[in-house]
């Protein structure tokens, strides 16, 4: 028996570049959006969106315009208690997708809910650092955090280590949680690039406490200083409060960068530096490889399992560990990348993800 054709509403309109916490995650929004186009298993894709996306989105699509939660945060608050929810009932259709998976906890979907759980760091902030977030911002994303869990017919998630780890913190509260798949992210090759590879370095930096940016200043610093390395070090995002980068001249500092001037440095760097404590999946040092740079990380549950044996990791306690990674990572073969490219390309391509994504919904029983 053929299967019956899936509608889907999809909700963007609250991802902006300009205002995103995590490029990553806008970036996996849109690629979800422009990959479900071209899904013969999808009779009707609705797509809410924001004029500020206007030209990132097919053209062919349903794309409907809500600009509330571009105007702040209160607009955005409105769209994800109550204005989201009308929206998808006017557009009619069976389902109703939220890629940032923020729930409402103020009323009741009208249509099935899926939801992707990109990662549970409200957990590890309470945890590890509750000073550094707002009292009232993190009660808001706990309780939206709960809303999916409890009101979604069927929660995605980007690792297995996600979803572990909503599945323990349900476990732990006593809930049933939906069913919960992983479907990973999916990348594409680059275009090949055009210009000769240089004798340079690129850091990404962040102001969250749990993206060890001081840390990475400190041993980068020292690595340079003890290596003697004259190449460029370009510093990509921003700095955590009251942190100043070391003076060297070969250092630089990029604040953020849009998206194709930030591809064209990664094509010309030798190597990428990411550091980090805590993340869903991890996407820097997957999109380094694929760009021909060396990956250098943090060695954690997500980023272990996204990398697999591609790449140089290291321990954020052992700073000798970081020395021998970045030594390696600027010795290591072109081919030698190429071919990590080739590995990561194979375990997570767009294909896989919208066939599990499809096989969730599905799967997924339950009154809406």
């Amino acid at each position: 028996m053929k299967p019956t054709s899936l509608n889907l509403t999809v909700s963007l309109a609250d991802q902006l570049f300009a205002q995103t916490k995590s490029v990553g995650i806008f970036n996996l929004s849109l690629g979800l959006v422009e990959q479900l186009a071209h899904r013969s298993e999808f009779s009707r894709l609705t797509v809410l969106a924001n004029r500020t996306l206007a030209g990132r989105l097919p053209t062919t699509l349903d794309t409907r315009w809500h600009d509330t939660p571009a105007r702040g945060r209160l607009g955005r608050i409105w769209w994800d208690q109550f204005e989201v929810y009308s929206a998808a009932a006017a557009a009619g259709n069976d389902w109703l997708f939220l890629p940032k998976g923020f729930s409402s906890f103020m009323r009741p979907c009208p249509q099935r809910l899926a939801a992707c759980v990109a990662d549970t760091i409200h957990d590890f902030y309470g945890a590890q650092y509750p000073q550094s977030v707002s009292p009232l911002e993190q009660w808001y994303f706990v309780r939206s955090f709960w809303g999916t869990v409890r009101h979604a017919q069927v929660i995605f998630t980007i690792s297995d280590f996600t979803s572990g780890e909503v599945a323990r913190l349900a476990r732990a509260r006593g809930v049933e949680p939906p069913p919960i798949h992983t479907i990973g992210i999916g990348f594409a090759r680059p275009e090949t690039a055009t210009v000769p590879k240089e004798n340079r370095v690129c850091v990404l930096a962040s102001p969250f406490p749990h993206k060890r940016t001081r840390l990475a200043a400190e041993w980068l610093a020292r690595w340079q200083q003890e290596s003697g390395f004259v190449g460029a070090v370009d510093w990509v995002g921003g700095l955590p409060p009251g942190l100043e980068l070391p003076g060297f001249p070969n250092w630089h500092r990029h604040e953020r960068l849009p998206e194709e001037e930030y591809r064209r440095l990664l094509a010309r760097a030798k190597a990428l530096v990411f550091f980090t404590e805590y993340e869903g999946f991890g996407m820097p040092p997957v999109e380094a490889a694929l760009a021909g740079a060396c990956p250098v990380f943090s060695a954690i549950p997500a980023t272990r399992e996204v990398m697999g044996d591609c790449g140089f990791s290291f321990d954020n306690s052992k700073q000798e560990s970081f020395r021998v990674a970045m030594d390696s990572a600027l010795c290591v073969p072109r081919g030698q990348v190429a071919a990590w490219a080739d590995q990561l390309l194979a375990r997570h391509n767009w294909d896989l993800v919208l066939d599990r994504f499809v096989a969730g919904l599905r799967g997924a029983a339950g009154p809406s």
